[in-house]
């Protein structure tokens, strides 16, 4: 075996992550990360004029796994959904990507548009944050924000950061279904 693929082989088991360029390593604790993706968050939609009402879900930590181990390797997402209750109509859609756009690009994250049928933009930025809005057919709309931090807690539901009370779904489950008509934003 030569001395590169030795090293190649060194730095993939200590996880390709970084070998990559794909996804910087994280610096901040769970609870820097959860203040990190509240305030994306709230940036994002005190950018949206008129206000949009909202509901945010549980703040989540998912731990990172070496690729080849599988064995936990001290990073974790800390991401949190925010759950648009201003039902939003699609001829107000532009209007809505224009501005969440203009603020993230200000933000340092490179937006991007996908999926014409069910409208979303995504954003990454240099150091790792993700950020990204949805606009399911039924007219859901949701934004979703992940940010890097350093933890060995396992995958789940952040203690003490529970979100918001949800209407029970007919199926039982949270209702995300958007349930306030806005003058401008409804018609």
């Amino acid at each position: 075996m030569s001395v590169a693929s030795m090293l190649l082989a060194t730095i993939c088991l200590g996880g390709c992550s970084t070998l990559s360029g794909d996804t910087p390593e994280p610096t901040v604790n769970v609870n820097e990360a959860v203040k990190q993706v509240d305030s994306i968050l709230d940036g994002t939609v005190n950018a949206v004029r008129p206000q949009l009402k909202w509901r945010d879900g549980p703040a989540r930590i998912s731990e990172r796994r070496n690729s080849f181990t599988n064995k936990a390797n001290g990073e974790a997402d800390v991401s949190r959904y925010r759950y648009v209750r201003t039902k939003v109509s699609k001829a107000k859609l532009n209007g809505l990507l224009a501005a969440i756009t203009k603020y993230w690009n200000k933000e340092g994250f490179k937006a991007s548009t996908s999926n014409p049928r069910e409208p979303s933009l995504s954003g990454k930025a240099e150091d790792g944050r993700f950020a990204k809005f949805s606009m399911s057919s039924f007219g859901d709309v949701e934004f979703y924000v992940s940010v890097g931090a350093l933890s060995s807690e396992r995958s789940g539901d952040i203690k003490g950061e529970e979100g918001d009370q949800f209407p029970e779904a007919p199926n039982g489950g949270p209702d995300y279904t958007p349930d306030v008509q806005d003058s401008y934003w409804s018609k």
